[in-house]
Order: structure tokens, then sequence, then C-alpha cells
């Protein structure tokens, strides 16, 4: 039976994946310190002390970070949207402070509106109906 069990492929890493270690790795402090003090004492030991070893040695690190790229700024999902607006619309200080400025804006922009706050409410509830 084990014979014909496919065998595991190794592969390679890819470059983004060195990439994405090296970068990891290099924006971890405790492993740039760690990393800093060891190689700073495997230089002395091998070549004698090298003056101000850690500073250089995080100057090269720096420049390695600098190579790295920025993370990107993720754009919320569907699912986020509705969490927050369900949230809100659950929440009846925000819905109580929400009807107010949006009765006094539309007041102030159209005149005054009969029910405004009435009408609000409604709207307000066919949104929390619409939440899981």
């Amino acid at each position: 039976i084990k014979a014909e069990c496919p065998k595991p492929r190794l592969t390679l890493p890819t470059p983004d994946d060195i990439e994405k270690w090296v970068c990891d790795a290099a924006s971890s402090e405790m492993i740039e310190t760690e990393a800093t003090e060891e190689v700073c004492k495997l230089l002395d030991l091998h070549f004698g002390p090298i003056p101000d070893c850690d500073k250089l040695l995080g100057m090269l690190w720096d420049k390695i970070k600098a190579e790295c790229p920025k993370p990107r700024l993720t754009l919320p999902t569907p699912d986020d949207i509705e969490k927050w607006v369900c949230d809100a619309a659950s929440s009846e200080m925000i819905e109580t402070e929400a009807t107010e400025e949006v009765c006094k804006l539309l007041d102030l922009h159209f005149g005054p509106i009969p029910d405004c706050d009435k009408l609000l409410g409604m709207l307000w509830d066919k949104i929390k109906a619409e939440c899981p």
C-alpha cells in the first residue's frame, strides 16, 4: 500500500517566500538584537574587536528593512462593513444622536420635515431588520 502512495515533492522556496522570511525576521526587534549580538561575538572571535560593531550592523539591518515591501492597507470586506453597520444600528445612543443630527441638517438645508425623527426611526428599523 505504501508503495502506491504518491511521494511528497520537496519544492524550493520562491524568491517571494525568501523575501517574506527575510523581511519578517528583519522587522523583529528581538531577532535584530539577538542576531546583532551573535554576529558581533563571532566577528570578534575570528577577526578581533570591531569598533561600533552593533551600530554598523544596525545600519545594515536598516538597509535590509528599507528594501522590504511596505504593508498594504486592505479594504474592508462586505462582511466587515455589514458588521460595522449592524453594530452601529443596534446602538440606541448612536441611533438617537444620528437621528437628531440628520434631522437638524435636513431642517437647515430643506426646512422642517414633519415627524423627521419618526421617519428616520422607521429607516433605522429597516436597517436593523437586515442585520443577522
